[in-house]
């Protein structure tokens, strides 16, 4: 009788009917379907392949570019003295990032056409496309973080340890030496800020699906706390590029040993630092957009 009595006090469960639990069924729905590895319900197309192909060789047209402006210049010899209309050398020195941007966008078509399933924006959200995207493993994330910290170590780690121990044949004050340093500046903060991207976005990974099925109950759809993370974490991932930026910080930071400057390196160090960790926090809190992370969607 006690425990009938005990039962009947109880608050019945309520069909979802209104948005917030069909949000909620939404997301359980999709956390559930989205595992690693799994197949996706449609072939490889045309858009995959070029895509990826044009990504991956773009970007080793970008990283060896770099390995011979750094070798060129390195060696005492300037750029003009194998481009002679680029006498700043500046045209030269953006080219691997030009083709680190085509590289981009290849691997964004490439990987979207390859893991992803595209559709169409609901009226209420107003977005211009959504893309329900097969999560790449810990492992294959973990790996791209890998090689993101080598290639900044070689472009920056290296150069640092050359120039300490004065094995650089260029001279003081030549434009060789400045064009080396001018490459060495440029690609340290774009590396650097690549890897704390894809650090913050795997620590996103390995704690956004636990923490929406553990605090799913706390968001209420529609309310301004949900409708804002929505916008700036699942639309805009936002998170990455504060984390980027306080990688591309930290990235620069080691320039203080060549330039001799310790105030250089802990400015560097403190703002990188303050900035990557809040891109952090923000990651371990985009759980309160209530969307499956699996799914991107755009307004552009």
């Amino acid at each position: 009788m006690g425990k009938g009595k005990g039962e009947a006090g109880k608050s019945p469960r309520r069909v979802p009917t209104d948005v917030r639990d069909a949000l909620r069924l939404r997301a359980q729905e999709r956390l559930r379907t989205a595992t690693p590895g799994a197949p996706m319900p449609h072939p490889v197309g045309i858009v995959a392949i070029v895509g990826n192909l044009v990504g991956g060789l773009a970007l080793l047209v970008s990283a060896g570019a770099v390995a011979y402006l750094l070798t060129l210049t390195g060696s005492g010899n300037s750029i003009s003295s194998v481009f002679e209309d680029d006498v700043a050398g500046t045209t030269t020195i953006a080219f691997p990032t030009l083709m680190a941007l085509l590289s981009t966008v290849g691997f964004f078509f490439g990987q979207f056409g390859l893991r992803g399933q595209w559709g169409g924006g609901t009226p209420s959200a107003k977005e211009h496309f959504t893309v329900d995207l097969r999560p790449l493993t810990v492992r294959s994330h973990a790996l791209l973080l890998g090689f993101a910290l080598l290639a900044w170590a070689a472009v920056m780690v290296i150069p640092l340890v050359l120039d300490s121990r004065g094995a650089l044949a260029a001279d003081d004050g030549s434009s060789a030496l400045d064009q080396y340093w001018f490459v060495v500046t440029v690609y340290g903060a774009i590396t650097g800020a690549v890897t704390a991207m894809v650090g913050t976005s795997l620590v996103k990974k390995l704690t956004y699906n636990a923490s929406l099925r553990r605090r799913i109950s706390e968001i209420r759809a529609g309310s301004p706390s949900q409708t804002w993370w929505r916008s700036f974490s699942h639309t805009w991932r936002a998170e990455l590029g504060i984390g980027g930026l306080g990688g591309a910080a930290l990235g620069l930071a080691p320039l203080g040993l060549h330039l001799n400057s310790a105030t250089y390196a802990l400015s560097f160090a403190a703002v990188g630092t303050a900035l990557l960790i809040t891109g952090l926090v923000l990651a371990l809190n985009a759980w309160r957009s209530g969307m499956p992370v699996e799914r991107v969607e755009s307004y552009t």
